[in-house]
């Protein structure tokens, strides 16, 4: 009889091929579920609501489904995690809620108690497992003088880090209403993750999982090219961001847009220098797949911009960051400020 599709193709989490690293590993980039938060919003969900979840293809809808059955502890069970992270040599794994349970589209009020409700939930396991994990605060973006409450109320529990999505029910992150909230994340300090759910334009990507492979990075660089564009970086000058997935195609492609700024009037409307000055503010995680990405990372954006990340328990990421950021040709130093010390200053670890 034929495996099921997760036990031939799902990721397998081993001892790592790397050497103990010297500093402190942290992985900027994970991710939880939170069964109480599912439970209050899922009855409250019409597929009007959420376009991107709706264009799937069973095949990839089926795969989808058994590989996160069968991996299901690794999204809830702190002990399942720990025991990956040590297999991994990652010390401390940066928590983050699933990009489905953002939940842009509740009305205010049961917003705000959900997104408290999956704070709580990873604070609750920050705190039960000191060193081995950290939160990243998610925020109730489409109502935000909300959003801004509950930020300041995760900063005062602890957290120095939010996780957002790439655009607010279609809405772009240059719009004036987050405004308060780029106020806000800069006055705390606290790093922004960006981090896609989706793409809101799934014409012509309804297949071989085109909606992950291509529009994950694809959401990230319209988000990114919009907030540079539309002066968001202009304005907060102080505003820190982590673009997950290497940036997406931005990072690797800045030229057309600077290009594109010294011939086009419509890209200096808002800004009075090249996008890429703006582009090199950023940070960007490893979450990439040939150790020739990384090097490029580090060397055009600076060791300092450039973090660890796994997507871990996902299945597009790596299972052994220490082993394959160990095939970058990085000098001693660039690596262990990737592999952990832009992280721990990022996130004031102590």
């Amino acid at each position: 009889m034929r495996e099921p599709w997760w036990q031939e193709l799902g990721p397998v989490w081993g001892p790592t091929s790397a050497h103990p690293a010297a500093v402190r590993t942290v992985d900027i980039h994970s991710h939880v579920r939170v069964a109480e938060a599912a439970a209050i919003a899922a009855p409250l969900f019409r597929p009007e609501f959420d376009p991107r979840m709706q264009i799937q293809p069973e095949e990839s809808t089926r795969y989808n489904t058994e590989l996160r059955e069968a991996h299901a502890s690794r999204f809830v069970d702190p002990s399942a995690r720990i025991a990956d992270m040590d297999l991994q040599g990652v010390d401390t794994q940066v928590l983050s809620v699933v990009p489905p349970q953002y939940y842009y589209w509740l009305d205010g009020a049961t917003a705000s108690t959900v997104t408290a409700l999956i704070n709580d939930r990873i604070a609750e396991m920050v705190e039960a497992n000191p060193g081995r994990f950290v939160g990243a605060a998610t925020l109730p973006m489409d109502h935000p003088t909300a959003a801004v409450a509950e930020m300041a109320r995760a900063n005062r529990m602890g957290f120095n880090a939010v996780e957002i999505n790439t655009d607010v029910n279609g809405l772009d992150l240059d719009d004036p209403r987050f405004e308060p909230v780029w106020a806000e994340a800069c006055e705390r300090d606290m790093l922004v993750i960006l981090h896609p759910h989706g793409w809101t334009e799934p014409r012509r990507m309804d297949d071989y999982y085109l909606i992950n492979l291509v529009c994950m990075p694809l959401a990230s660089t319209v988000a990114v090219s919009r907030m540079i564009l539309g002066g968001v970086f202009e304005r907060f000058s102080r505003l820190k961001l982590l673009v997950v997935h290497g940036g997406g195609y931005l990072s690797f492609a800045f030229s057309r847009t600077d290009h594109g700024y010294r011939v086009r009037p419509e890209a200096r409307r808002h800004i009075p220098r090249l996008p890429s000055e703006y582009l090199h503010r950023l940070h960007f995680d490893t979450t990439v797949f040939r150790p020739e990405d990384v090097e490029y990372l580090v060397s055009e954006f600076g060791a300092d911009r450039v973090l660890m990340g796994t997507d871990y328990p996902f299945d597009m990421g790596p299972t052994d960051p220490l082993g394959f950021l160990a095939q970058a040709r990085l000098s001693r130093s660039e690596r262990e400020a990737v592999v952990g010390g832009n992280a721990i200053r990022l996130l004031r670890l102590g």
